[in-house]
């Protein structure tokens, strides 16, 4: 790659942060606000872990046709549309009258994650090889980290001074520069015209083939669990964060957003262990190093919770050393991942986060329901459930043939 090429990728790198960012931190930056909020439109506290599952399940709705769109069409126009979509949507949460309203924009302002992971990430993974891909990928994660840790805080010391719905001119401030960054420096994929030139009968008809291909992958699948399930957890503690230390623990709201700087510090700590032990250890080296630590933070929420009564601080640390081992497993799993096909990886990508947003939604929702009674013990069991299917997996996952033969055939066949 030439000097410029580097420059060129660099500069697509940092906008595509951008827009990473502004998508994240209006999850987060928002949650500080959501008693508020529910106590302005009168309704229920279950609506403060529900606006998270509808903004999570907003990321599922394009992913199936985002994929193979951008492998015929090209990425870049599917990006900016992405990104205005997303810009728009702000807009309009900012402007809600009631919380039909405002769950709808959430909805709409979700749809912005699904062209993160499809587009964004699969085109940095098709960039560069695979440990520098492995870490920019976990150095984007860093960053994009900083969203759940300094949203929370941002948010609560904006809610000093001003409303909610500001919030969202913060926001749109973020994905109005990535749209301007992404327009001049998204890159144009070489092989998009002679794939826009397929008829669009045999286009729909190759994209079922290639889903049904994907599905019958069997490492494929139990990679998407592995993954979904080591980050469910994470998006647990963002959803009922707001419960946990401000309804149970009584805590203020700047309290609530300096008890996420050790949750999400940690996962910036892991990433950063991962940069140095990457150029030294394999993928599944680091894998299994983050999952023993995963598993005793995840269990500690449990023990502790029932031998110390409940207090916050067990959860509080328990979140924090799970989140150290997510730091060094989430890059390396979506790595292997995304290669444990030879189908286009704008499929491969839209099938994994489709799949990914669909268990990160129904699992909080069901975390939503067994915290309805704000019991901590209840919540760390279920964590320690999650992880357990995580780790059975991620076993499947690590040994499981990447295709057999007749797989091998027919993806080889479905590629031409």
């Amino acid at each position: 790659m030439s000097k410029q090429n580097k420059t060129l990728a660099f500069l697509f790198v940092t906008f595509l942060l951008v827009y990473e960012f502004s998508v994240y931190i209006a999850n987060d930056m928002i949650m500080p606000a959501m008693i508020n909020i529910v106590n302005e439109f009168n309704v229920s506290d279950s609506f403060i872990a529900s606006s998270l599952t509808i903004f999570v399940l907003g990321g599922a709705t394009l992913q199936l046709l985002l994929g193979p769109l951008s492998d015929k069409y090209g990425s870049r126009k599917i990006m900016l549309g992405g990104v205005l979509l997303f810009l728009t949507a702000t807009v309009v949460n900012g402007l809600s009258r009631n919380i039909e309203e405002f769950l709808v924009s959430r909805f709409l302002q979700g749809m912005g994650i699904c062209y993160i992971g499809v587009i964004g990430y699969a085109k940095i993974q098709q960039m560069f090889e695979e440990k520098l891909a492995v870490r920019i990928i976990s150095i984007m994660t860093t960053i994009s980290i900083i969203a759940p840790l300094i949203g929370p805080l941002s948010g609560s010391l904006f809610l000093q001074y001003y409303n909610w719905r500001g919030i969202n001119l913060v926001i749109g401030f973020f994905a109005c520069i990535a749209l301007i960054g992404l327009y001049f420096f998204f890159p144009i994929d070489a092989k998009v015209n002679s794939i826009a030139k397929q008829k669009s009968g045999n286009f729909l008809r190759e994209t079922a083939l290639q889903y049904k291909a994907l599905f019958k992958n069997k490492k494929f699948i139990f990679g998407v669990l592995a993954f979904s399930f080591a980050e469910l957890s994470i998006i647990i503690w963002i959803a009922l964060s707001p419960l946990l230390l401000m309804r149970k623990a009584e805590l203020s709201r700047f309290d609530y957003g300096l008890y996420q700087i050790p949750v999400f510090g940690s996962f910036i700590l892991g990433v950063i262990i991962l940069q140095f032990l990457i150029k030294k250890c394999d993928l599944e080296v680091l894998i299994k190093i983050g999952t023993i630590l995963i598993g005793i933070g995840l269990f500690s929420s449990l023990v502790f919770s029932i031998l110390l009564n409940q207090h916050y601080y067990v959860m509080v640390f328990a979140f924090s050393l799970y989140s150290l081992g997510l730091g060094l497993v989430s890059s390396p799993i979506t790595r292997l991942l995304l290669f444990s096909s030879e189908l286009p990886k704008g499929i491969v990508s839209a099938l994994f986060s489709v799949m990914l947003i669909i268990i990160l939604a129904c699992g909080t929702e069901f975390a939503n329901f067994i915290y309805r009674d704000l019991s901590n013990i209840k919540l760390g069991g279920y964590l320690s459930l999650l992880y357990l299917i995580y780790v059975s997996s991620l076993y499947f996952f690590i040994n499981a043939k990447q295709i057999d033969k007749k797989e091998d055939f027919i993806e080889k066949k479905i590629i031409g």
